[in-house]
């Protein structure tokens, strides 16, 4: 089995855990240089939000942190 990607993603979707955290200028940078938005929530709307855009067959990724999570 191979995996095929036929297109790159038009927005990564952050999870941030249990609350929204601020994410660095030089991530935001990176991910906007690969040509894709970046969309900082916290993780439970992250992944509606995923589910959302996949449903409607949009190119999107996720990174999802764990909401039980503390440092």
């Amino acid at each position: 089995h191979h995996l095929v990607c036929h297109a790159s993603p038009e927005i990564l979707i952050l999870g941030c855990g249990r609350h929204i955290q601020p994410i660095s200028p030089e991530l935001h940078k990176f991910i906007q240089s690969t040509g894709m938005k970046l969309e900082a929530v916290d993780s439970r709307n992250a992944a509606s939000t995923y589910n959302i855009l996949n449903e409607e067959g949009r190119p999107v990724a996720a990174a999802l942190l764990p909401c039980g999570v503390t440092s």
